[in-house]
C-alpha cells in the first residue's frame, strides 16, 4: 500500500507543470469566457439605454366641427414625441385626389397643391405635441366634389408626410407616412415612388380652384 501512494506522488511530482498549465489554461479560458459575457452584458445595455432615448413618434387624427356649416370641415393631424428629446424637426408633404371612376373602375391621381394648410406650427418642443396641421377647411369642398362626381365615380384623398429630425446624440432620422386615409408608416422607396410621382406630373392643381369639370375631362382623356 505505501508503494502504491509513493508511486502515486512521484507521478504527480513528475507531471506537475503539465497539471499546472492545465489548471493555468481553464482558468484563462473561463476569465476569456466571464469577460466575453460582461461585455455582451454591457453592449445589450448600452442598446437598450440608446433604443430608450430615440423619440418615438407618434400621429393622431381629429376633426373640427364648423358650426355654421354643420360639418366637420377640418382634419387636424397632430405629431406627437412619445421618446426621448429631438431638434430640428421638420416635414415634407404631398397630397393627391384619387379618383376611381366608372364604368372600368380605372385610378386617377391628380397632384394637389394647398391642400394641406402651409401655416403648419412647429411647437418648438422636443417632447410631446411637436407639430401640427390641418386641410385648412377644405371639408366643405371636398362634400361638393364628392357629390358632383357621384355618378362618375369615387375619391380618396392621399397624403404622405416625410418628418426629418436629430436625436439627442445628434444623429440624424427620416420617417416616413401616409396621413390620409388612415395612419400607417411607409418605407422611403414607396415615399420616393410618391414624390417623383407627384414631381413628374405636370397636371398638378390647387385644390381650392379643383372642379368636377377638371375631373371628369382628365378622366376621358386617360381613357383615350
Amino acid at each position: 500500500m505505501k508503494l502504491k501512494i509513493e508511486k502515486i506522488r512521484k507521478v504527480l511530482s513528475d507531471n506537475k507543470i503539465f497539471f499546472e498549465v492545465i489548471v493555468a489554461t481553464l482558468l484563462s479560458f473561463m476569465a476569456i469566457k466571464v469577460s466575453i459575457e460582461a461585455n455582451r452584458i454591457a453592449d445589450n445595455q448600452t442598446k437598450i439605454m440608446y433604443e430608450e432615448n430615440l423619440p418615438q413618434l407618434e400621429i393622431r387624427m381629429t376633426q373640427e366641427y364648423n358650426t355654421q356649416l354643420k360639418i366637420y370641415d377640418n382634419d387636424v393631424w397632430l405629431f406627437f414625441n412619445r421618446g426621448g428629446k429631438l431638434s430640428d424637426f421638420d416635414t415634407k408633404e404631398y397630397s393627391f385626389y384619387r379618383f376611381t371612376y366608372r364604368p372600368d373602375y380605372d385610378t386617377l391621381n391628380i397632384p394637389l397643391d394647398s391642400y394641406l394648410n402651409m401655416r403648419g406650427i412647429i411647437t418648438g418642443e422636443s417632447e410631446g405635441l411637436v407639430y401640427q396641421i390641418d386641410n385648412n377647411h377644405h371639408g366643405a369642398k371636398e362634400i361638393v366634389l364628392r357629390d358632383s362626381l357621384s355618378k362618375f365615380g369615387y375619391y380618396d384623398i392621399d397624403t404622405y408626410v416625410a418628418i426629418y429630425y436629430k436625436d439627442i446624440f445628434d444623429e440624424k432620422h427620416e420617417e416616413f407616412f401616409q396621413i390620409s386615409p388612415g395612419i400607417n408608416k411607409i418605407n422611403k422607396q414607396t415615399w420616393d415612388r410618391i414624390e417623383a410621382s407627384y414631381k413628374g406630373d405636370k397636371n398638378r392643381y390647387s385644390f381650392p380652384n379643383l372642379s368636377a369639370k377638371n375631373v371628369v375631362d382628365m378622366t376621358r382623356n386617360n381613357s383615350r
